[in-house]
């Protein structure tokens, strides 16, 4: 089984390095898809972005659990119907499904109006400036790592946050499950839940994944197990 760990549009794939590497040692296929440039993509930009993802593990061995962060959760629906062998999907402190409704519409109106109040030439600022200057550093103390993290940033088109998703069939035979990292996104696993996924929570923070590898490690693997596939 290959899991595919997809990273937020707004951030970068080294987020996932350390998860991938505890999943590699403990013997998992794993691949780690890494979106283009904005620059590289046009509307409508969840298809694109889809499209762009799933073309870096598709033909690989499968079957495949994709696993989805923060904003990547709009994309898993599309990312499922793409075709391959995907057996489950497990969104990390991901957004849920939300066809017909753009990020803005599932952002607290607070931080929409900040961040159209903040943009400019049609962008918003990179996510590192979503938030008080001290805010990354507390998620990521190790300097090395920081610094990796934040040259996977770039500013973000107003298009994309404004976009409604694609309406897509979530297919029958997947697995869909929910994984809490941080109490910001408790009405997210709330929402799971009321969906009928299986939920775990973990009180740790959102970007856990770089940071507490093992443990979220560990509740995907539950998480699989839940859905009753074997990892």
């Amino acid at each position: 089984m290959r899991f595919v760990l997809v990273h937020s549009p707004l951030t970068g794939p080294q987020a996932w390095g350390p998860t991938a590497a505890v999943l590699a040692s403990r013997g998992f296929e794993v691949t780690r898809p890494a979106l283009p440039p904005w620059a590289a993509l046009a509307p409508p930009f969840y298809r694109s972005l889809a499209a762009v993802t799933a073309a870096q593990y598709l033909g690989q061995d499968g079957p495949y659990v994709l696993v989805v962060h923060s904003g990547a959760g709009g994309l898993a629906p599309a990312l499922a119907a793409t075709g391959g062998e995907v057996a489950a999907v497990l969104y990390v402190d991901a957004i849920p499904p939300h066809p017909g409704r753009s990020w803005f519409d599932t952002a607290a109106d607070a931080l929409a109006q900040s961040l159209r109040d903040k943009a400019e030439e049609g962008c918003v600022p990179a996510w590192d400036q979503w938030f008080p200057p001290d805010a990354l550093g507390s998620l990521l103390p190790d300097e090395a790592q920081r610094k990796a993290f934040l040259a996977g940033l770039s500013p973000t088109p107003l298009a994309w946050l404004e976009e409604p998703a694609p309406e897509v069939e979530l297919p029958e035979h997947v697995g869909w499950g929910f994984l809490r990292l941080s109490k910001a996104y408790e009405r997210e696993a709330g929402e799971a839940r009321r969906l009928g996924w299986p939920t775990l929570r973990r009180d740790l923070h959102h970007l856990a994944m770089a940071t507490h590898p093992q443990e979220t490690v560990d509740g995907i693997l539950a998480l699989t197990r839940l859905l009753g596939l074997k990892p």
